[in-house]
């Protein structure tokens, strides 16, 4: 790649309203050197609300939908409206992504209808945010990732085909402008079908696209310091993690680490491009780097919660031994589902898993298990996890609640408890 690129990362929440929007401008101005590429997430908490369209579509709650739906274009359009954008072209543009969630195709499965719909926030950021440089002045081409991300057809949770998606950006970004504006999260199958590469895929994307321009830095701007140690607004004593070595920021992200996809990782050390995690509320702070380091600094226990997850236990009719073929079965299913296990224990009879409860399916995963198993579910627990956790750390965790799962080995620490 001929160009000497630099990739900039924005999240719901640093575009989350107008004013962060303007923010997010002057940080391309004052920090981004072209040529560019921007990656934006949907503003703050619109994928959310697009979920719970679509799953209320789903349930038969029309008025419901409809009330979910003319908030969404309500939101967007006092956005562009606040910050002077709303030009006859952009009111058109945003309009139309909102007929189309009103229209995906009932007949279709539930998954890829999800994506096709959950898809148009990061389309409507997108556009708002391109429309936001140009009236700054700068040279802006907005970019669908649709036609340059390519994925299988695995919908909610694709998988990037990197050869085409290496060849469609190279392409598309031979000629770039100053600025160039696409969206995280989302891609297309084979089909040309629209994929989502997971909840928090947007981090992925943009570490997929610098992969493929070789660009040296992605720098992420989020509403934090940096990455830390812990939630602060969950966890007493956070604290910032200055230097973290690829390998540690994978395990972070695998055990569910929020400030960063687990995906996101790998393709930054393929091509030794540093991962910069920034403020964009103080942008003069050094933040964090995730990169070639020997060691993480400082060396600290580092802590993960996950609330409203779901412990399904599957044993066979028979009270015979699961299988090796019973387990895969049964990932299949969860997989197919769009449900991400974050822990599994095995017992004698009977299998435990810990999923996210997502309404819609869970229950369908519990139908499809219980046509060959049996199956029991309970809800509303919390997943705590402990990386590299010292003897206090571990003391602390054992003591978190009503225990339903633990898991332990020399590196980390895991405890599904029901809250008090």
């Amino acid at each position: 790649m001929p160009h000497n690129w630099s990739v900039f990362k924005f999240g719901g929440a640093s575009v989350k309203d107008s004013e962060a929007l303007r923010n997010a401008v002057r940080l391309v101005r004052d920090y981004g050197k072209a040529p560019l590429l921007v990656v934006v997430s949907a503003m703050g908490k619109t994928t959310n609300a697009l979920e719970r369209f679509i799953q209320a579509r789903e349930l038969g709650q029309h008025e419901e939908a409809q009330r979910e739906l003319l908030d969404i274009a309500s939101f967007h359009e006092g956005i562009a409206q606040e910050l002077g954008l709303l030009d006859p072209e952009l009111r058109d543009q945003l309009q139309a992504l909102w007929v189309q969630a009103d229209q995906v195709n009932s007949e279709q499965a539930y998954n890829p209808r999800y994506d096709a719909t959950v898809s148009l926030g990061e389309i409507a950021s997108s556009l708002l945010f391109a429309a936001a440089l140009r009236a700054d002045g700068r040279d802006t081409h907005w970019l669908d990732a649709r036609r340059i991300l390519r994925t299988d057809a695995t919908y909610r949770r694709a998988s990037v085909d990197w050869p085409q998606t290496q060849a469609a950006v190279v392409e598309a970004l031979a000629n770039p402008a100053e600025v160039s504006v696409t969206q995280g999260f989302i891609g297309s199958a084979p089909d040309q079908s629209t994929t989502t590469l997971g909840r928090e895929g947007s981090d992925y994307s943009a570490a997929v696209f610098a992969q493929s321009l070789q660009a040296k830095v992605l720098c992420i701007w989020k509403d934090v310091p940096g990455m830390l140690s812990a939630d602060p607004k969950v966890f007493e004593g956070a604290v910032l993690l200055e230097e973290v070595p690829y390998r540690e920021a994978i395990e972070l992200a695998f055990y569910g680490a929020s400030i960063i996809h687990p995906k996101t990782i790998q393709p930054l050390a393929q091509g030794g491009t540093v991962l910069q995690i920034r403020s964009f509320m103080n942008p003069e702070a050094a933040g964090t780097e995730v990169g070639p380091f020997a060691a993480l600094r400082p060396e600290v226990p580092c802590w993960i919660r996950h609330e409203n997850q779901v412990l399904i236990e599957v044993a066979s009719r028979d009270f015979t031994f699961l299988s090796e073929g019973n387990l895969s079965e049964v990932y299949r299913i969860f997989a197919e589902e769009g449900l991400l296990v974050r822990a599994a224990q095995h017992h004698a009879l009977s299998t435990q898993f810990a999923v996210h409860n997502d309404r819609i399916a869970v229950p369908r995963a519990l139908e499809r298990l219980n046509a060959g198993y049996r199956s029991s579910a309970e809800f509303g627990l919390r997943m705590t996890t402990v990386r590299r956790p010292d003897a206090e750390a571990l003391a602390e965790l054992l003591s978190s609640g009503s225990l339903r799962m633990v898991l332990r080995n020399h590196e980390v620490a895991q405890v599904l408890t029901a809250p008090d």
